[in-house]
């Protein structure tokens, strides 16, 4: 029921040792006037206080939709914020799909395990699929947390810190060159674009996004350097860019500064290798860290020893299918076949059942079937996980999480495998 553009939750029952509990919460997209107040709770719910310069009104504005807030009501006081980036996604094949991107989500701390956050995830994503989106996405503070919502991991990144004083880069590049920050604003969006056209799992980006990209406040910097910009060219022509900080460092008497990579995005292997080559020779600074690099790229292979290069795998991207039929069909896929499959969907059974999914030269085509004709059982969770193509349905079944006859679970991995490992450029 919706009253004066409020959705009453109202008495929320749920269950804490034993007890049963209720209370009066309303969720809803804010207002205008209500945006200090909704900024100031997103802080408080990280354990932080509202800085306007590390969280400025113009970067909320600017690329938080208010019709895609959702915040949760104790009386006039805000317990719970979530909120919503309208991105596109691509997907295997090249395709760009409508996908909700989950942020800005907490719930106050003295409003915990109270329904807080299921109520406003279902305003969420029911609001999700009256837009037609097919697909929800967010980067999890808590790893825990989503499954529960249907959201399975999709992209992971490898973490990575070198010590440049022992690697050497091969392989041929171009030309690099540092750029201001209101050049990068003009030059980098067309590489990155050329990057998001072949690497499932990027997202799109606006004028707007790539302007508060180069946000800069000290705040936030760590006690490191304002933003480095570096641009590789082949042939006068930018096929790649860099963006990083710097920190010295002479505690031991010597030289041991950091460089720590923001994004790095070289659609071509020569920008690929004159950015890393530069990167990791500059004077003074031989720590190299960057956060988000690819699971599968290149870099180990252009050292003599892989072993110099420090990785750790994190979750990175989970996403969540509101519409089956549409996301499958707007993907490609890697071999030709059919599969049916029922999808366990508890917190939206009617997004999930049975479907068969039929592929021919790439090209799916899926649609529900009667659930005696399939022979594969696995949950929205999962199926999201393989979505981009960056999963095993073998391992997946190996933990239990896949069910049915190894010859179909062996073809639909076939199916939903990709030649290049979904990335997610960026925490949002």
């Amino acid at each position: 029921m919706v009253l004066d553009a409020q959705r009453i939750v109202g008495r929320i029952a749920f269950r804490t040792t034993g007890r049963v509990l209720a209370m009066d919460i309303k969720t809803r997209p804010i207002v205008a006037e209500e945006s200090l107040p909704f900024r100031e709770a997103i802080l408080a719910g990280f354990g932080e206080d509202l800085d306007e310069e590390s969280f400025p009104p113009a970067w909320f504005d600017d690329l938080v939709p208010l019709d895609r807030t959702v915040a949760a009501f104790d009386g006039d006081l805000i317990v719970g914020t979530l909120g919503a980036f309208p991105f596109d996604v691509t997907v295997p094949g090249g395709a760009n799909i409508p996908m909700a991107g989950t942020t800005i989500v907490t719930v106050a701390a003295t409003h915990r395990r109270r329904g807080v956050l299921t109520a406003m995830m279902r305003d969420h994503l029911e609001d999700g699929r009256r837009r037609g989106e097919p697909l929800v996405g967010l980067w999890a503070s808590e790893s825990l947390i989503y499954g529960r919502y249907g959201f399975g991991v999709a992209t992971e990144n490898n973490a990575i810190e070198i010590d440049q004083s022992r690697v050497s880069i091969e392989g041929p590049a171009g030309s690099v060159r540092l750029v201001t920050t209101e050049e990068a604003t003009e030059l980098f969006p067309a590489v990155y674009e050329v990057e998001r056209s072949q690497r499932p799992g990027m997202l799109s980006r606006t004028g707007l996004w790539w302007k508060h990209r180069f946000d800069d406040p000290k705040a936030g910097r760590e006690g490191f350097s304002s933003l480095r910009c570096v641009l590789h060219e082949t042939d006068g022509v930018p096929d790649g860019y860099a963006i990083y900080r710097q920190k010295s460092n002479w505690e031991t008497g010597f030289p041991d500064g950091k460089i720590s990579i923001r994004e790095l995005v070289a659609p071509s292997a020569n920008a690929h290798t004159g950015l890393w080559r530069f990167l990791m020779t500059i004077d003074l600074f031989p720590q190299v860290e960057y956060w988000n690099l690819p699971v599968d790229d290149p870099l180990a292979w252009k050292v003599p020893d892989h072993r110099r290069i420090k990785r750790k795998r994190w979750d990175a991207l989970y996403l969540r299918i509101l519409d089956v039929v549409q996301a499958l069909e707007a993907r490609t896929y890697a071999v030709d076949g059919v599969a049916r499959f029922a999808v366990d969907d508890p917190s939206l059974p009617d997004v999930g059942g049975s479907f068969e999914l039929a592929v021919a030269d790439g090209v799916g085509s899926c649609r529900r079937v009667d659930d005696a004709l399939t022979d594969l059982n696995l949950g929205a969770t999962d199926l999201a996980s393989l979505y981009l193509g960056g999963n095993s349905t073998s391992s997946m079944a190996q933990a239990g999480r896949i069910r049915g006859a190894q010859e179909s679970i062996v073809l639909l991995g076939r199916m939903f495998r990709g030649d290049v490992a979904p990335w997610c450029e960026e925490v949002f």
